[in-house]
């Protein structure tokens, strides 16, 4: 059994060391490393041609025109290179605990049928790079179960924190649809229309944050959770998001069942409907954010539909 990791790095000098030293360092050491540089002007690329020629299980993928796509469409480019039965998405700027793929690929091994798209994602410390500490002990606050939990997540599960299998990667890898912001997005919205998804309640790794995170700088604390939740400035649906799902909707609505089509098209009506309307729609098609119904009602009676 083996898994390919998957980094895509962007002008990442300042922290890629110790995220591939933390690689190295991990028990279950069956792995290959596939990184694609998005361009980078600092000492990035130097730092990987360094570590690719002292260990045999780190290939580049050359970028020589040095073409920047983003972060979601350079991870989703890397799913291509997968051959293996398992992959696993790796930032650049992440330190992972050593059992962290001992422990996923475990999980995997128990719970996953093969022929099914499917994925497991695990917890997180929140760790400061300014004070260099632990900040929280858990950044997973969310978990969705069915699609009607998961599709009003503004965004999908940290992809840094997913392994997932080859049946899941090769649909990530042919992806139909033309509107792609985050990877993680994708893969997530994947596995909750066709397949599968699980949570290993396990902080296996340190998130690292900085001013540079490419999705925020996000408080995990409880308080400043409850402050962004009554912020009634936020929308329920960022527009980026449900734009991100309609195009999905549209590429794919063909291949989806008959439950899974009428909740997204339930979901892309919310927006367009007067607030007692969006409140009735709710109830009618039991959507919740992860589970958490009340929390959907009260954001949906605070703020706006979607902006």
């Amino acid at each position: 059994m083996s898994v390919d990791i998957l980094m895509a790095t962007y002008n990442g000098e300042r922290y890629l060391r110790n995220q591939i030293l933390s690689l190295q360092q991990q028990t279950y050491d069956e792995w290959i490393l596939w990184i694609r540089d998005d361009g980078s002007t600092d000492n990035t690329l130097n730092i990987i041609y360094e570590f690719a020629r002292n260990d045999h299980r780190i290939r580049v993928v050359e970028n020589e025109e040095k073409i920047n796509l983003g972060p979601g469409k350079g991870f989703l480019l890397l799913t291509k290179n997968v051959t293996a039965p398992y992959a696993i998405f790796c930032d650049q700027d992440d330190i992972w605990l050593e059992r962290k793929l001992e422990n996923l690929l475990h999980y995997a091994e128990q719970h996953f049928d093969p022929d099914t798209p499917s994925l497991v994602y695990c917890d997180a410390y929140g760790y400061s790079d300014k004070d260099g500490v632990i900040t929280v002990q858990s950044v997973s606050r969310h978990h969705a179960k069915t699609l009607n939990e998961f599709l009003f997540f503004n965004g999908g599960y940290q992809g840094c924190s997913m392994l997932f299998n080859k049946k899941l990667c090769s649909l990530a890898a042919n992806y139909k649809a033309d509107i792609i912001f985050m990877h993680d997005d994708i893969v997530s919205l994947l596995a909750h229309s066709f397949g599968k998804v699980y949570f290993l309640q396990k902080p296996l790794m340190l998130y690292r944050q900085h001013e540079n995170n490419v999705t925020g700088n996000i408080d995990y604390k409880l308080l400043s959770f409850i402050r962004r939740t009554l912020d009634f400035s936020r929308p329920v649906l960022t527009l980026k998001h449900y734009e991100e799902k309609r195009a999905f909707f549209e590429a794919y609505q063909n291949d989806l069942e008959d439950e899974s089509k009428r909740l997204f098209s339930e979901y892309l009506r919310f927006p367009h409907c007067n607030k007692i309307q969006r409140l009735l729609l709710l109830f009618r098609n039991r959507f919740s954010y992860g589970g958490k119904f009340f929390l959907l009602i009260m954001k949906t009676i605070i703020r706006k539909p979607i902006g």
